[in-house]
């Protein structure tokens, strides 16, 4: 599936979607606050009273553009590991999804608009931690499968796995935002999903 990165690449259009995409883009590439009404009108190509009259204030707009973000990443986590049998390489196909959606020097944008917007607006903070709690649900049913199957020991506590395999993902998406390369961001994750649900693995010294 195409990354959300290089949805910005794309000639702009007059479709709603098109324009929500753009949108997207551009409060991915400022943040919330660092993006104006005049950066969305020449990132959509809309009118001002265009924009309100069909998505509504720039706070609305920034819950619809948060909300097709979620839905995009959810898609491509889906696409990544649909008819994948082994829970354990599902698990790894569904994060890694979820950093190639990433981009280098920008980051990602829920964790982005966690640490900016979050604190001090109730809604978007809800709305991102909806997102997380059905992120986390799915790599618990993942996990506990895998240690139904044996793929990993069943010593492991799920939801204490789930925790650190999220906390990693959001420390690689803000080292991404400072320019952390998705190939380097890749071994990472893999290296710590590897710690985290086989902790008896041998590992090469390099």
């Amino acid at each position: 599936m195409e990354s959300l990165a290089l949805m910005a690449g794309r000639p702009r259009k007059a479709e709603p979607e098109v324009a929500l995409a753009a949108a997207m883009s551009a409060f991915w590439e400022k943040g919330y606050e660092g993006t104006s009404m005049s950066d969305l009108t020449e990132a959509t190509g809309l009118h001002k009273a265009s924009l309100y009259k069909t998505f509504g204030d720039k706070h609305q707009l920034f819950v619809s553009a948060l909300k097709l973000y979620f839905s995009k990443t959810a898609q491509a986590q889906k696409v990544s590991r649909s008819g994948e049998d082994s829970p354990i390489k599902a698990i790894k196909k569904s994060v890694t999804s979820t950093i190639d959606q990433c981009a280098e020097g920008k980051g990602c944008l829920a964790v982005n608009s966690l640490i900016e917007v979050a604190p001090f607006d109730p809604e978007i903070d809800r709305i991102l931690k909806q997102f997380r709690q059905r992120l986390e649900n799915q790599l618990a049913r993942l996990v506990e499968e895998a240690k139904e199957r044996q793929q990993i020991p069943a010593s492991i506590n799920t939801n204490e796995a789930v925790r650190l395999i999220t906390v990693f993902l959001h420390g690689l998406s803000a080292n991404m935002a400072a320019g952390m390369k998705v190939s380097k961001a890749r071994t990472l994750l893999h290296d710590q999903l590897d710690l985290v649900l086989l902790p008896k693995k041998k590992f090469k010294r390099t």
